[in-house]
């Protein structure tokens, strides 16, 4: 096995002896790329088949095992970027996220975990250039696998939304369905008839977030749909309700560790 480390996580080239694993489980997110030959994986109650260009993307605890099958004379091996909860939900603003499709069929996106893992073995820029490139591949799956906001709304007003008070609720729909302007709390609290300290209180108690916080980072992820997209960045600014360029620069770049533009560019020519 050849592991390298990178921001937290781990990314390494495994060859098991016995050409697949049996049942286990991990305290990280696993995104794994076949380099050689296809796989049986059983995750938790299902199976599935994973090929040549597939993406696979395993939440943590959820228990897994794999048998494999290569051409005669040949040794199955993988490529895992073992990923800590605490550095997904930096990208998310806090929202806890499960990703709801295992396998996701993409070229683009199964080429870069082995480049990636050849770039961290390297130096100086290689690696940097590596670390940048995980970043924006974790970001397009989660954009893939489902919206952040939908995983905090499915539990704070899925299974929680009998608990929640209808006004907290009322104010989590409102912010949702309008990300062109950053929101006054002054107003929120109006609208729901609740004081602004009440207010806060409990929608932070609901969403693990502030109501300004939790709209931030919804109002960052439909921006990076939107450069995804090719729109240009001061467009994307301007239409959810930056005050400048600058601004939404500032606040993508403290997200994502990667500038609106170099996402641009990056994810209309690679990913």
């Amino acid at each position: 096995m050849q592991v390298s480390e990178w921001n937290g996580t781990q990314l390494a080239v495994v060859r098991p002896a016995a050409g697949g694993f049996p049942r286990h489980s991990h305290d990280e997110y696993v995104i794994s790329v076949n380099l050689l030959g296809h796989e049986r994986v059983r995750l938790d109650r299902s199976s599935f088949e994973v090929g040549a260009e597939d993406v696979t993307v395993y939440n943590p605890g959820q228990v897994q095992s794999c048998t494999t099958r290569t051409p005669p004379g040949t040794v199955w091996g993988c490529v895992s970027w073992y990923v800590p909860p605490a550095f997904v939900r930096s990208l998310t603003g806090d929202a806890p996220v499960d990703f709801e499709r295992p396998v996701l069929r993409s070229a683009p996106l199964r080429a870069e975990l082995p480049a990636a893992a050849r770039a961290l073995r390297a130096s100086g820029d290689d690696a940097d250039l590596a670390g940048e490139r995980l970043t924006l591949l974790l970001l397009r799956l989660l954009d893939l696998a489902g919206d952040p906001r939908a995983a905090r709304r499915d539990r704070a007003t899925g299974a929680r939304r009998g608990a929640m008070d209808a006004r907290v609720s009322a104010v989590l729909d409102r912010l949702r369905d309008d990300l062109s302007t950053a929101p006054r709390l002054a107003d929120l609290a109006d609208e729901a008839g609740m004081s602004r300290e009440h207010l806060i209180r409990s929608f932070t108690r609901a969403t693990g977030s502030p109501p300004y916080a939790w709209h931030l980072q919804a109002r960052l992820a439909e921006g990076r749909r939107r450069l995804r997209r090719g729109e240009p960045v001061a467009a994307v600014a301007h239409g959810l309700g930056f005050a400048d360029q600058a601004h939404f620069h500032r606040h993508f770049a403290a997200a994502y560790a990667i500038t609106p533009g170099r996402y641009r560019r990056l994810s209309a020519v690679n990913i």
